[in-house]
């Protein structure tokens, strides 16, 4: 899987293969097919796209600003102290990988992507991490990266510090 590339979604670029995406998540088969142009144009979402060798659309993810409740974290392990009511985030809205590339770790190339641009954005204004809202099948890979539960909810609400991406990156 090494001819793949991402590159920045283009809105006004017609993707091979965007019409008929199919990552087994009908909500996000549908969101890329009707929405992620629009919500890009708007600029509500800035997104990524992973191309194969033909050009074909076979993945992305949309990268939001965002803010959360300091009271989201629940769960007191988690919640970090000294904050002010209102916390600035980066949110991963949405991400998927073409279900005949799934299980070839492009979804964590996806996600190392974000992390970076995560890292980029904390540079240049405040951030405390990465925060996402995880359908219950894909909680375990969350975790393995190191996002912890921040709320008893469904979608879970995740988290990631920034911390942890920093240390990545350093």
């Amino acid at each position: 899987m090494t001819n793949l590339k991402l590159e920045k979604f283009n809105p006004s670029k017609i993707y091979k293969g965007q019409k008929e995406f199919d990552c087994n998540n009908e909500m996000i088969n549908k969101f890329v097919q009707k929405n992620l142009k629009k919500r890009v144009k708007k600029h509500l979402s800035q997104a990524y796209v992973l191309l194969d060798e033909s050009e074909r659309f076979v993945g992305f993810y949309t990268l939001d600003s965002f803010s959360i409740a300091k009271n989201n974290f629940e769960l007191e392990e988690h919640k970090p102290s000294g904050l002010p009511p209102i916390v600035p985030v980066l949110k991963l809205s949405m991400i998927g990988i073409d279900k005949s590339l799934q299980g070839k770790g492009l979804g964590k190339r996806l996600l190392r992507d974000v992390l970076l641009k995560v890292y980029q954005i904390s540079q240049l204004a405040g951030c405390i991490g990465l925060y996402l809202l995880a359908e219950k099948d894909a909680i375990p890979f969350y975790e393995s990266l190191g996002f912890v539960k921040i709320k008893e909810d469904e979608p879970l609400p995740m988290f990631l510090k920034l911390d942890l991406i920093l240390e990545l990156f350093s």
